[in-house]
């Protein structure tokens, strides 16, 4: 009986090993096409958030908040796009959201490129139409911007975020 268990034991352990061996394969081989989709969608973001955009340059520089993952300036000079990590619902997985700022302080457009931690039908309205439209032309007091009703978690986040993105865009504005 005691080899039988024994046995049993070794196939499971080699049963295990075989399938950690493969799914690290499968996790090199789609991490970088990932990476490229995110990275790809993050681009386009910025261009959907400055209207007629020709380009953006990363701006290097510190003392950003914590969510600000990069600053761009856009090169013809109409303005900052800054990208986001907000946590909201599901704080391990952060909305990732695009800020466009014109060149008067003023929000041009919020694009959101991923949100797929928050709770679905209620933190997901952060991407809507309705909620999106209520920053365009704001400036940094986000007068008229309110919480949405059932969704509070993710949209104050998102409110949150917009308010580092302004802070950033400061900084950038200094660096520049």
């Amino acid at each position: 009986m005691k080899k039988d268990s024994l046995k049993s034991v070794i196939v499971l352990a080699v049963i295990c090993l075989v399938i950690a061996a493969l799914m690290a394969v499968i996790n090199g081989v789609t991490a970088p096409v990932i990476d490229e989709a995110n990275a790809k969608a993050e681009k386009e973001a910025l261009f959907l958030v400055i209207d007629g955009a020709e380009d953006f340059e990363q701006v290097e520089t510190d003392g950003l908040p914590e969510s600000v993952v990069a600053v761009y300036s856009e090169v013809s000079g109409k303005g900052y796009a800054v990208m986001l990590n907000a946590k909201g619902y599901d704080s391990s997985n952060p909305m990732v959201i695009a800020v466009g700022i014109d060149n008067d302080g003023k929000l041009t457009k919020c694009h959101v490129v991923s949100c797929s931690g928050e709770t679905s039908g209620i933190g997901t309205k952060v991407s809507g139409e309705d909620f999106l439209n209520l920053f365009e032309g704001a400036d940094e007091k986000l007068e008229g911007v309110d919480a949405i009703s059932g969704a509070t978690i993710s949209s104050s986040a998102f409110i949150d975020a917009v308010k580092d993105a302004f802070q950033a865009y400061e900084i950038a504005k200094e660096a520049a």
